[in-house]
């Protein structure tokens, strides 16, 4: 992921370069040097949790605590009612879906990830997609609070939407940090590992 943040900070500023030079617009290397400093961001930020979490809480009470949360989410979660999804909660979840793009370091060069990441917005009913992407960041450079927000999604069609594209996502990436997290996610949602694969071969069959 930092490695990746960089990668689109360093494109970002060559390709800002070069369009100010020539009078271009510069939006879209400003878009891809968001992306970069968000990604570096939730990095620094989930280094930094980690380490308070093991100072402050002993490992056997953390261990305790995070099940029976786990436990209590879980059976909340699995009496889904269908909801409205509001703007805030899809801005969420579009800056969810670029996070897990990040994981290609290839992002900038074939362009699929990309696309993908991009066609989530239609299904949002979104079509300025940077324009939303770019002002949506800002807002949740928290990574407890974007994904604290994703989580009141109750719609089960859109949470499926949601953890689906990331794992195509994460599928491309093949990391296996990219892979844990999505599973936390997926956890989180009400989906343990084995529900969420049931989720991701029904998908594999219908495509």
């Amino acid at each position: 992921m930092k490695t990746a943040g960089w990668i689109f900070i360093v494109i970002g500023a060559l390709a800002f370069l070069g369009a100010a030079s020539k009078g271009n617009s510069v939006f879209g290397p400003l878009f891809w040097i968001g992306i970069g400093g968000f990604l570096l961001y939730l990095k620094r930020e989930r280094e930094e949790n980690k380490e308070e979490s093991a100072k402050d809480v002993p490992a056997s009470a953390k261990a305790i605590v995070d099940s029976t949360t786990t436990e209590k989410r879980t059976d909340t979660k699995s009496i889904e009612q269908s909801s409205p999804v509001t703007f805030e909660q899809k801005e969420a979840a579009l800056c969810l879906i670029a996070f897990f793009a990040g994981y290609n370091e290839d992002l900038a060069t074939d362009g699929a990830a990309y696309m993908l990441s991009y066609q989530s917005s239609i299904f949002f009913d979104i079509w300025d997609y940077k324009e939303t992407l770019t002002a949506a960041l800002p807002k949740f450079q928290d990574a407890d609070k974007l994904i604290d927000t994703v989580l009141t999604i109750k719609d089960r069609k859109t949470r499926e939407f949601i953890l689906l594209t990331c794992y195509d996502l994460t599928e491309m990436s093949g990391k296996a940090e990219a892979y844990e997290f999505l599973y936390n996610i997926a956890n989180e949602m009400g989906y343990n590992k084995e529900r969420f694969r049931k989720l991701v071969n029904l998908h594999s069959v219908r495509l």
